[in-house]
């Protein structure tokens, strides 16, 4: 066999929840269940889970059923997990608690190997059995097979030549060392592109699907083949809905409803045909005039009867080359504007953003009222 299939994946961090997500946990399983689909679709030979395929070690008895049920669901696949620092393999962890099926191998120590001559592969693991591994468990006198495809799972941070770590620090010098055909690494959430070192090709897959507005974009797994000296692996996106931050331009808008507008064109424009069910935090740039209303309360409303979930910052801001009518009025409205205007004149660059934003404020108040989200 002269390359192999594999599916890179990590931190998934099955038991956790998903942040504005009602049932996210529920979600995260699902997204290892399209892993699984996967892997029995496309045949593919290793799944590689790079670590925190949990949240915590230890999983309750109904969770671990339906992970462990689901991994015997493609006994052709063989399933290589290196435990990370959330589902570390310590004393009562799930790894040592339940009995995973045969296809499944779990590294929970130093650096270790198994031959699969039927697949012309030597696969090497580690595991962590504490929260924190502060020694490197990744050995710099590694002895590779010279015929078979050597391949690396494991789950650690990536530090400076000669630096320390508390997340199995792993430097630069012992992957060129390794002379591994392929690194599948965990524990950083952001995918990396495939890089090499030496002869060595590695890569995080990143995690497959997000919890929070930390984790953006379409996320996925790493799948492809491996042979001596090559991996030919490419993205394939897995996660179920999206977090997503932007901003948006809302200069020649008037009210609310302009603005959701302007909102929902974009997101539909920029986002797929499942831009419904994304989660978006959006940023309102641009200027717009100090008397135009804007509730961030209902903003946010009006975009929830399209949109699974946002979240609003208006950091627009104010122009006030328009509003002296307003300032002639003989009501309690124009006595504050016009003593906005004043305060305006004589301010600093910095008292001029406050004084802006609390001029649009004042303005909406004697329009509607405000809420405490709009301050």
């Amino acid at each position: 066999m002269n390359s192999v299939k594999i599916l890179h994946t990590a931190d998934l961090h099955i038991g956790s929840g998903r942040i504005n997500v009602k049932g996210g946990k529920a979600e995260i399983e699902n997204t290892f269940l399209r892993i699984i689909n996967t892997c029995k679709s496309q045949n593919v030979d290793f799944l590689l889970i790079a670590g925190d395929l949990f949240d915590t070690p230890f999983v309750s008895a109904d969770v671990a059923s339906k992970i462990i049920s689901a991994m015997s669901q493609i006994p052709d696949t063989i399933i290589v997990i290196s435990p990370g620092n959330h589902d570390c393999a310590c004393p009562g962890s799930v790894y040592l608690k339940y009995e995973f099926p045969e296809n499944v191998i779990i590294f929970n120590s130093f650096l270790k190997y198994q031959d699969f001559p039927q697949k012309n592969v030597r696969l090497w693991g580690a595991g962590f059995t504490d929260r924190f591994e502060s020694l490197p468990l990744l050995q710099s006198n590694i002895e590779n097979s010279t015929d078979r495809i050597n391949i690396c799972v494991l789950h650690g941070e990536l530090v400076a030549e000669n630096s320390s770590g508390t997340y199995n620090p792993i430097h630069p010098s012992t992957i060129e060392k390794s002379g591994f055909d392929y690194m599948a690494l965990g524990h950083i959430h952001k995918r990396s592109d495939i890089e090499k070192l030496g002869k060595t090709h590695f890569s995080y897959s990143g995690c497959p699907d997000g919890m929070g507005f930390d984790e953006t974009g379409s996320l996925g797994v790493y799948i492809g083949t491996v042979s001596k000296e090559s991996a030919n692996l490419e993205f394939l996106e897995m996660s179920s809905r999206e977090y997503i931050i932007d901003n948006v331009d809302i200069t020649l808008c008037k009210n609310t409803f302009d603005i959701s507008d302007k909102i929902l064109s974009r997101v539909k424009q920029h986002y797929s045909e499942k831009f419904t069910e994304n989660l978006y935090r959006i940023t309102l740039t641009g200027t717009v005039p100090a008397d135009v209303s804007l509730s961030i309360a209902q903003l946010e409303s009006v975009l929830g009867d399209t949109l699974y979930y946002a979240e609003v910052i208006d950091k627009s801001d104010t122009d006030v080359t328009h509003i002296e009518k307003l300032a002639t009025e003989t009501s309690l409205r124009g006595i504050f504007v016009r003593k906005m205007l004043d305060k305006l004149k004589s301010a600093s660059l910095e008292e001029q953003l406050l004084y802006k934003n609390a001029l649009k404020i004042g303005l909406q108040s004697f329009s509607k009222g405000v809420t405490l989200d709009d301050n």
